[in-house]
């Protein structure tokens, strides 16, 4: 038999354990780092996204993105252009689409409606490079990375140019973080 003694005991120390565990979140610029390239206090020149895309000004938002990033959440001092640094990041935006993917149906007033959009589906594919900027040795290169998301659209697919610079500042901040978070990881 349990008695009542042993149950306060169990739960003494079940809640001694929960206590002592961490929460998990650690700011990406305060943890220790695995990669050689992620030390504290270096510097790193953000050069300008080349866009192969055919989305124009695309290059601005994602490099923007990655500059607040890094000022943000990392271990380095960033730099103007032109400047030396030990460090160099580039990346060229290979790609931009957008495509409905949700079709609302046309109503019975108008038989010969053909339906819009309701969901839209935006994709940027990107590659990027860390270059030692004494050398220009690449250190870490990605290639291909393709960030996507689904946006409602009020209306019809038109409606979407109003919204599209939205959409592409979302997907920016959303590159920018997954890609700072796996370099300062030191991730392959």
């Amino acid at each position: 038999m349990i008695s009542v003694s042993s149950v306060f005991r169990f739960f003494l120390l079940s809640l001694a354990l929960v206590a002592s565990s961490a929460c998990g979140y650690h700011r990406l610029d305060r943890q220790q780092r695995g990669a050689a390239w992620a030390k504290p206090g270096e510097t790193l020149r953000l050069a300008r996204f080349r866009n192969l895309s055919s989305r124009l000004g695309l290059e601005d938002r994602f490099t923007k993105a990655l500059e607040n990033r890094v000022v943000a959440a990392s271990p380095w001092r960033l730099v103007a252009q032109g400047e030396p640094s030990r460090w160099v990041l580039q990346g060229t935006l290979e790609s931009y689409s957008s495509r409905p993917i949700g079709l609302t149906l046309g109503n019975d007033r108008m038989k010969a409606s053909a339906g819009s959009a309701s969901r839209v589906e935006v994709a940027v594919v990107a590659s990027v490079e860390l270059l030692d900027g004494q050398t220009g040795a690449v250190v870490l290169s990605r290639r291909g990375l393709t960030f996507s998301n689904q946006y409602r659209v009020d209306q019809n697919f038109a409606s979407f140019d109003s919204l599209e610079l939205q959409v592409v500042e979302s997907l920016a901040d959303d590159f920018a973080e997954s890609f700072l978070t796996q370099l300062l990881e030191g991730t392959d």
